[in-house]
């Protein structure tokens, strides 16, 4: 039975009596079936029920999610951290790989705000609005009142994939924006409930409504004095484009994620210093509201003020009583993060962590980041692919399998037909 799900259903039993007084009960029995059989492990399906319908949720959104649309880039963070020195040649290094992460991460969102004509954009856009889609169909089905229909999505990707996807389908949506014609980042948003109200009899039904909480920042970020703006236009991104491609012949090239150690070396920078076009790019790139990939994270005070708040937001919900933290595409790479999942798994027993791992490899790198001795309460479950046999390749747990493989799942509510019915016949026996 191993790799199996089953589910024992009972039905109440049904009374009847004759005009001898005697009653009959039935107790109808369904048999154990078999109601999945999923290619990963650690998760039973009907565990995850009864943890999202029981359970405050939220979702922490790596950018594993969106590949292969935003590539994997190496270990940009530490690389970046190492080149701290003010010498030309590690300016010049350090300029390159931000050229390299704007091009691989930033510049795309170009793509998606143009996505009709995309075909790649126009897949990452339907595969996160899958996930939104199912995901609100099940916080309809959710039946505790005394639970809001809410989700809070914290991600530290900086795409703009879930705005997308988010309006595409016409969710409710708290993005932290208060306003219209220039809507302002207002922290006080989030948390808000929303209702629907019949205009005859003005009964109230509340309606799912995601909190969308972008820990690092976003490519639609646009800071004007100690404000932070949504940037509708990507004014920002433009802007700083413009100056890259003016500086892309200065700038070391990186084609692959292992060019990135060679740079923390030196060993392509050798006696070489970045032009003016290397320089205003440098300093545009400046302009850009997001948490940089490194030690030292922040280009203003604002972003740092931003960053702490919100970071206090997603340990103010780990931190509530029955609460589940689900991970998708995270390495837990970020230090600050880990720290903060595994200390307040360690003192909040009722926080559910589940880590849903791409593949069996990825599973065995961030298992080795939970040391039992740190997840004393056993409250960390990793759900990763099935070992597969030798004539089968590995079903890696993608955004979109994920869906289909849970989320969707949640939504069947097949029943199942009655396998046996047990009939007791009570009464009294008159020649006792």
């Amino acid at each position: 039975m191993e790799g199996k799900h089953y589910k024992w259903a009972y039905l109440s039993p049904r009374l009847t009596s004759d005009e001898s007084g005697s009653v009959t009960s039935e107790l109808r029995i369904t048999a154990p079936f078999e109601v999945a059989s999923l290619p990963a492990e650690g998760l039973p399906l009907e565990r995850l029920r009864t943890i999202i319908q029981d359970s405050h949720v939220s979702f922490l959104i790596g950018a594993g999610s969106s590949v292969p649309f935003i590539a994997p880039l190496g270990d940009v963070e530490n690389a970046l951290t190492e080149l701290n020195e003010p010498d030309d040649e590690t300016q010049l290094a350090r300029a390159s790989l931000q050229g390299y992460f704007f091009d691989r991460v930033l510049l795309p969102n170009l793509r998606l705000l143009n996505a009709r004509n995309d075909a790649d954009a126009q897949k990452l856009i339907k595969s996160y609005g899958r996930f939104v889609g199912a995901l609100n169909r099940v916080l309809l089905k959710r039946r505790s009142t005394l639970l809001g229909k809410q989700v809070n999505i914290f991600t530290t990707n900086v795409d703009m994939a879930f705005e997308h996807a988010l309006e595409l389908l016409e969710i409710d949506t708290n993005d932290g924006f208060a306003g219209k014609i220039q809507p302002r980042l207002d922290l006080g948003e989030y948390g808000t409930l929303r209702f629907r109200q019949g205009a005859r009899f003005e009964y109230r039904s509340e309606i799912p409504t995601f909190n969308l909480v972008k820990i690092h920042g976003s490519a639609g970020w646009r800071r004007q004095g100690d404000e932070i703006y949504f940037d509708h236009s990507l004014d920002v991104i433009k802007a700083v484009h413009s100056k890259y491609e003016a500086a892309k012949g200065t700038l070391l090239e990186i084609k692959a994620p292992s060019d990135v150690d060679a740079l923390v070396l030196g060993l392509s920078a050798t006696g070489r210093a970045l032009d003016q076009a290397g320089l205003d790019f440098a300093e545009a790139y400046k302009d850009l509201q997001i948490v940089n990939p490194e030690k030292t994270k922040f280009a203003s005070t604002v972003l740092n003020k931003t960053y702490y708040e919100l970071i206090r937001r997603f340990a103010n919900e780990l931190e509530k009583e029955n609460s589940v933290l689900l991970t998708h595409g995270f390495s837990f790479r970020d230090e600050h993060l880990l720290d903060l999942v595994l200390r307040t798994a360690s003192t909040n027993p009722t926080l559910q962590v589940i880590i849903f791992c791409y593949d069996r490899a990825s599973y065995h790198a961030i298992k080795s980041l939970f040391p039992s001795e740190k997840v004393k309460n056993g409250n960390v479950l990793f759900v990763r692919p099935a070992e597969p046999k030798a004539d089968e390749e590995e079903r890696k747990l993608s955004l979109d399998v994920v869906v289909e493989d849970f989320l969707e799942l949640l939504l069947d509510e097949t029943s199942r037909p009655v396998d046996h019915i047990i009939e007791f016949r009570l009464g009294s026996d008159e020649h006792a």
